[in-house]
C-alpha cells in the first residue's frame, strides 16, 4: 500500500518535467514572435535627400494590418495562454491541488494576472482576443492542456493547436497545428490522436531555433530525477 501511495506524486513530477522541457523553448517561441509584430526599417526612395521632417514620418515601418500579422498575434496569444496554464497547472499538482476543469485553469492564471482580464467572458474555458476566440482543453486525467485558437474572421488565418504535453511527439521538435483551409475548418475530438487531428485537415508546424541548450537539458533531467527520488522515498 505504501508504494502505490507513491505513485501519484511520482506521475505528477514526470509531467512537470515533461511541461517544463515544452515551456521553455515555447516562451523563447514567443518572445521572438513579439519581436515580429513591428519591424524598425528604414526606407529610401530616390537621391536620398529627405528633409528631417520627411524621414522621421518615413523612417518607421509597420506591417500591414493583414492575415500574417494577425496569425503572428495569434499564435503569440496562444502559446502564452498554454504557458499559463501548463506552468499553473505543474504548480498546483505539486502542492496537491489538481484543477477540475478548464474554467478553474482560467480563473487561476487570471487571478495571477497571467493574462488580461478583458479576455475572459462568461462561457467556461473560453477567452476572447482581438483577433480569435480560445477555448482552453483541459484532462484532470493525465494533466494534459489543450489549446484550439478560432479566428474570429477570415483575414485573421488559419486556426491553431497547441497541446501539452505532447506525448506523441518523441522526435520532431515542439510543434502546433493549423488547419490547411481557411473556410470550413474541422476541429478535432479535446485530446484525439495526431492522426486524427492532421486527418481533419490540420498539419504541424515546428517552433523554430528552439532547441534548448545541452547543459540547460541535463540541469532539467537532474532536477526531474531528485525530485522524483525525493517523491518516492
Amino acid at each position: 500500500m505504501r508504494e502505490r501511495g507513491n505513485i501519484w506524486p511520482v506521475i505528477v513530477v514526470i509531467a512537470a518535467a515533461l511541461c517544463v522541457l515544452v515551456i521553455v523553448p515555447l516562451f523563447i517561441e514567443r518572445q521572438k514572435a513579439g519581436r515580429m509584430g513591428t519591424v524598425d526599417a528604414h526606407v529610401s526612395i530616390g537621391d536620398g535627400e529627405v528633409s528631417d521632417g520627411q524621414s522621421s514620418g518615413a523612417s518607421n515601418y509597420r506591417w500591414p494590418n493583414g492575415e500574417v500579422p494577425r496569425t503572428v498575434e495569434r499564435l503569440r496569444d496562444v502559446t502564452a495562454v498554454v504557458i499559463a496554464a501548463s506552468t499553473f497547472l505543474v504548480e498546483e499538482s505539486l502542492h496537491g491541488r489538481i484543477p477540475t476543469d478548464a474554467d478553474d485553469l482560467l480563473t487561476g492564471i487570471g487571478r495571477r494576472s497571467l493574462i488580461p482580464n478583458e479576455w475572459r467572458t462568461d462561457q467556461p474555458g473560453v477567452l476572447l482576443t482581438s483577433h480569435a476566440t480560445l477555448h482552453l482543453r483541459y484532462s484532470p486525467r493525465n494533466l494534459t492542456v489543450e489549446v484550439i485558437s478560432v479566428p474570429n474572421e477570415r483575414v485573421d488565418g488559419p486556426a491553431i493547436l497547441i497541446r501539452i504535453p505532447d506525448g506523441e511527439n518523441t522526435a520532431v521538435g515542439t510543434r502546433y497545428f493549423e488547419s490547411m483551409q481557411l473556410d470550413g475548418i474541422v476541429y478535432p475530438r479535446p485530446f484525439t490522436s495526431i492522426a486524427d487531428i492532421i486527418a481533419s485537415g490540420w498539419q504541424p508546424r515546428l517552433f523554430k531555433q528552439t532547441q534548448i541548450a545541452d547543459s540547460d537539458r541535463a540541469q532539467l533531467e537532474q532536477w526531474a530525477k531528485a525530485a522524483t527520488q525525493q517523491q518516492a522515498k
